[in-house]
């Protein structure tokens, strides 16, 4: 038994919920979350080419989402740095997004196989039960 109880807690949620694809909402909603806090720090960092907070909120979605149209960007140096960290952050975080959707639909196909051989194997030792009854009954 492990050391910390409350670790391997988390870890087995975390399992279960990768498991179930109950992660993806919460993936999202804090892809979300970033899009919203990222936007509304631009606003406050950089009023001069950020001026009001839709503007701001318009340039953090397109920028987590890495299309980036380039039709608002900071200039001011305190800008670009927030803008470093939201790229950084929502890269990482659309490729655990990508990565968690090919994991489940990985892991529900090789379920669906592996269910579909559980099937086979019992239709065969079905008959094999009934062959072996109708032997001894001869």
């Amino acid at each position: 038994m492990s050391q910390h109880p409350l670790k391997d807690f988390a870890e087995r949620r975390l399992e279960r919920s990768f498991e179930t694809g109950r992660i993806l909402p919460l993936i999202i909603t804090c892809i979300a979350a970033l899009v919203v806090a990222f936007g509304l720090l631009m606003w406050l960092v950089d009023r001069e080419d950020f001026p009001t907070l839709g503007v701001a909120l318009w340039w953090a979605a397109s920028t987590v989402t890495t299309v980036g149209y380039g039709d608002v960007v900071p200039v001011q140096p305190a800008g670009r740095f927030v803008a470093t960290g939201l790229m950084i952050v929502g890269f990482a975080s659309l490729s655990l997004l990508t990565g968690v959707i090919a994991s489940l639909l990985v892991n529900r196909r090789t379920a669906a196989q592996a269910l579909g051989m559980v099937d086979r194997l019992e239709d065969r030792l079905t008959e094999i039960e009934r062959l072996l009854r109708s032997r001894e009954q001869n």
